[in-house]
């Protein structure tokens, strides 16, 4: 039952992940690269916080210095993930709005008013 509890905090990066995946097969530009790289960063570091860390608490017996500078480390990595998914987010998000900006221009006006 423990198992399946850690599984639970797995899940939300893993369908990020799937989306960003999904994104960067349609199109690959800046924004779908950093998503992947962001999302990929940090469905592995949640897989290093649920189970390789305290499987290597466990087994090695670390000290707690030893814990705090793989978890600092861990968090460092975990931050440029989060900048890089968030880059790639607002690069999307403003290539979204600026496309939408330039739709109606398209469309001739409307006469039914």
């Amino acid at each position: 039952m423990t198992t399946l509890y850690s599984l639970v905090s797995i899940i939300s990066p893993l369908i990020v992940f799937i989306a960003c995946i999904y994104y960067i097969s349609k199109q690959v530009k800046a924004d779908s690269i950093l998503l992947l790289i962001g999302s990929g960063m940090s469905l592995l570091l949640t897989g290093f916080y649920t189970f390789i860390m305290p499987y290597f608490m466990q087994s090695r017996g670390l000290s707690i210095t030893e814990t705090t500078s793989y978890y600092t480390i861990a968090g460092i990595i975990s931050f440029f993930s989060g900048i890089c998914f968030a880059v790639g987010l607002f690069i999307l998000i403003n290539n979204t709005v600026n496309a939408n900006k330039s739709l109606p221009n398209q469309f001739p006006p409307n006469d039914f008013k």
